[in-house]
């Protein structure tokens, strides 16, 4: 328990986006108050056999941190991603060779992951970690935040909520968002199968939801990790669906890696998507998944919140350097001007992406097989949408 604190910055949330933010601006020997309602031994410990998907861009924000030469060590390259409807031969091939950028993204395991960013934030003596804290209240006093908590109160000149889609910040500073509810469920598990990868990802298209492969890093070379969307079911028809739930996948899988020697237990996601009408209110700012959340089809989430988290961090970094106020309304509209264009972009391509895909209407059938045969064939659209996917459009890193 402690009576006062008082840090430049709190960042309530430790999931990747927060700590990142909180290690880039306290290498900058800003203050900063990490808070988080778990403690640092079960955050650290705790079982996850998901990954991430982390995009070229977002390598290239993590190698500015130092944090990437540790990451790539246990990251799988994604080299090449075929994209297919259902299990057609027509599709759309997507190539790093293309574009001379490096791989087209990485997939890391999440346990791995937070280990290493664990580490880094232990090193640094500017970031006061606060465990098994939780915010009860969330008032103003002149230019101050203050954050009652359950250990005592934190004051500071900014909070950030990055405490993921149902965060207590957002409901806190009372900022309002727009929601919607795919009506889907994601089930996530690992396989491995009869050959290797080589370093491919594959992503098909059914009208009930799109079944990703990811690429992992394994001695053979034959592991992957899938997401496979499905309509949601009632109680009844999810419980018959789930004792088929193997041979389902294998015809849609179609031994594209060869067969399937074993299989993780799988974990069952509900999917919605929302996103902030604004990002900030009164000194109190949103990033990552408490700023927005979108459907996983292009795995793209992590990414879009490391982009806020870099950004916001290079605004308080450049007032903190010109001595201006770091959490005025002028230094967070320039975050929120930054990241309007890229967030509602992504947020309305995932969305549409999963719509086009899921309607049966003939016509829309017959378009997207002639779209991917011309997609496919067109270098610059297949180039320009790579860019997109990598995080290499209009990034400033």
């Amino acid at each position: 328990m402690f009576k006062n604190k008082k840090h430049s910055i709190s960042v309530i949330g430790s999931g990747f986006v927060g700590m990142i933010l909180a290690l880039k601006i306290a290498k900058k020997g800003i203050n900063v108050a990490l808070i988080d309602k778990s403690s640092k031994e079960k955050l650290s410990k705790v079982k996850d056999s998901r990954t991430t998907a982390i995009s070229q861009g977002s390598s290239r924000i993590l190698e500015k941190i130092g944090l990437w030469s540790k990451i790539s060590k246990k990251a799988q390259p994604i080299r090449n991603i075929v994209v297919t409807e259902g299990i057609s031969k027509e599709k759309i091939n997507f190539e790093s060779d293309d574009l001379k950028e490096g791989a087209l993204g990485y997939i890391v395991d999440n346990k791995y992951l937070k280990n290493v960013i664990f580490e880094e934030i232990n090193k640094l003596p500017s970031i006061d970690f606060n465990e098994n804290t939780f915010i009860k209240e969330l008032t103003h006093e002149n230019e101050i935040v203050k954050l009652e908590t359950n250990q005592g109160t934190i004051l500071s000149s900014l909070v950030i909520g990055a405490d993921g889609r149902y965060s207590k910040t957002r409901f806190f500073a009372n900022i309002k968002y727009y929601f919607h509810d795919y009506n889907q469920i994601a089930y996530v598990f690992n396989v491995t199968h009869q050959k290797p990868h080589n370093s491919l990802a594959l992503e098909r298209f059914f009208p009930s939801g799109p079944l990703a492969l990811l690429p992992m890093k394994s001695k053979m070379s034959n592991k992957s990790s899938v997401v496979w969307t499905i309509k949601n079911l009632d109680n009844e028809k999810l419980k018959n669906f789930e004792k088929k739930f193997k041979t389902e996948f294998l015809q849609k899988y179609n031994n594209f890696f060869g067969k399937i020697k074993s299989f993780s237990t799988p974990k069952k996601y509900n999917l919605n998507a929302f996103s902030c009408y604004e990002s900030f209110k009164n000194r109190v700012v949103l990033i990552g998944d408490a700023n927005q959340s979108i459907h996983p089809i292009a795995g793209q989430g992590l990414n879009l919140g490391l982009r806020d988290s870099n950004f916001l961090a290079d605004s308080i970094i450049e007032a903190n350097q010109l001595g201006l106020d770091i959490g005025s309304e002028i230094v967070l509209k320039k975050y929120s001007r930054k990241r309007f264009l890229d967030k509602t972009l992504l947020f309305q391509a995932t969305h549409t992406l999963n719509k086009i895909f899921s309607n049966q209407y003939f016509l829309l059938k017959f378009g997207r097989k002639v779209g991917l045969r011309i997609f496919n064939k067109s270098n610059f659209l297949k180039k320009q949408s790579m860019l997109f996917a990598m995080g290499l459009r209009n990034l400033e890193i």
